[in-house]
């Protein structure tokens, strides 16, 4: 009974990881990226790095501490309030922008935990200026402008009564300004052009109005790419940074997730046995399947279904039947003997002198990019890994 005890704090008191199931986060090849972007931008552009959503799912907290260590980005910035707070409970320091504008009271919080949070609403700023004068603080705002993407922003026609207001609340200060271009990636280039010439007009109203943004950005990373106009003083990479988006030539981005598990079990099946679900799958054959502990509950999209592969031993193997929850089953017939229980899977990233992008998967499930990584569930443990001596050692660090 003792020793059933001890087994039961030791498992309450740490994560307990029993499948081999988990997403490695290469943060050089994150800081490599960070610095591929500020080449390309050029000396006078700072950088924005965006790690919302759990950095795109490649784990905030250790990407923004390794981009902060080198020195790669002048600030980080968040969708949500709670996102800030959980980077400054994690002892970031450097600047944070709540992008979301979507703070429901949290005005307080945000003074409190020094984030930086980005405007377009008067209720907003009166609720700033209130917990500011609580704190004797002035709330440094950033003030967002929509210029096309019809979601966040003050609009060009209501900009001036925005800004007439503003006097009156001498405890908000905006020392940004942005926007947001809706269709950086798209290859007609008129829709970003005209959203860059409204823009210039509403930066061109605050000034009229004496206010002289610090900070004026609007570049995403298509944007950071393909516009230099779109650059001001700053930019604010996302994709970029973990090795997605189409960069140009000149720019080597290295992807920085890669999605592994293992062999579980191996079967074998007759010609016409049927697999998984709905039986979508029959064997044509005598065919020796692999089934992996992954399923579409870690972020391995259910789409994928008859349509993706995985690399065994360096070798790519077809997903059958329907993928489920918890497991994925694969066909290694082609492997023979080579294959045992245990070998290593991967379902993202690089394995020998093969590869499965997110791009790969995300056109093969008729998802977007980011929905790859962002996807990557909870459950799936995220294993930073540390190659550079300039983080203080090599190998892996959970």
């Amino acid at each position: 009974m003792a020793r059933l005890e001890e087994l039961t704090a030791e498992i309450g008191s740490a994560r307990i990881e029993v499948r081999p199931t988990r997403a490695e986060i290469d943060l050089d090849a994150i800081v490599h990226n960070a610095k591929e972007i500020r080449q390309w931008v050029g000396a006078g552009v700072g950088l924005c790095a965006v790690v919302k959503a759990d950095a795109y799912g490649h784990g905030a907290v250790p990407v923004v501490h390794a981009l902060f260590h080198h020195g790669s980005v002048d600030a980080v910035a968040v969708s949500l309030v709670e996102e800030g707070i959980e980077l400054r409970r994690a002892g970031v320091r450097g600047p944070i922008l709540v992008m979301g504008g979507v703070y429901t009271g949290a005005h307080r919080e945000i003074l409190a935990s020094d984030l930086t949070p980005v405007i377009s609403d008067l209720g907003d700023v009166h609720a700033l200026a209130a917990a500011a004068s609580s704190f004797g603080v002035r709330a440094k705002v950033h003030l967002k402008v929509d210029t096309g993407m019809a979601r966040l922003g003050v609009r060009e026609e209501n900009l001036p009564a925005f800004l007439a207001e503003l006097p009156r609340v001498p405890q908000v200060e905006i020392v940004g300004a942005c926007t947001h271009l809706a269709s950086a990636d798209a290859e007609d280039n008129l829709a970003t052009e005209d959203q860059l010439a409204r823009f210039e007009r509403m930066l061109l109203a605050l000034r009229s109005e004496g206010i002289f943004p610090l900070v004026v950005h609007a570049a995403n990373t298509a944007a950071t790419f393909r516009f230099r106009a779109a650059h001001y003083s700053a930019v604010r990479p996302g994709l970029a940074l973990y090795g997605g988006g189409l960069p140009p030539s000149s720019v080597t981005l290295r992807p920085a997730m890669r999605l592994v598990s293992a062999i579980a079990q191996l079967r074998d099946v007759r010609e016409g046995d049927a697999v998984s679900y709905g039986a979508l799958w029959r064997a044509k054959g005598r065919a020796r399947l692999a089934t992996l502990p992954i399923g579409y509950a870690d972020g391995y999209p259910r789409r994928l279904t008859g349509n993706s592969e995985v690399l065994v031993l360096g070798r790519r193997c077809p997903v059958v039947g329907a993928i489920c929850m918890d497991m994925t089953v694969v066909d290694v017939t082609h492997l023979g003997d080579q294959v045992h229980v245990g070998d290593q899977v991967v379902l993202l990233g690089s394995q020998g002198n093969e590869r499965v992008t997110a791009e790969e998967l995300a056109s093969r499930a008729g998802l977007i990019e980011y929905e790859i990584t962002c996807g990557v569930s909870k459950r799936v443990p995220r294993v930073a890994v540390v190659r550079s001596q300039a983080f203080g050692g090599s190998g892996e660090a959970s």
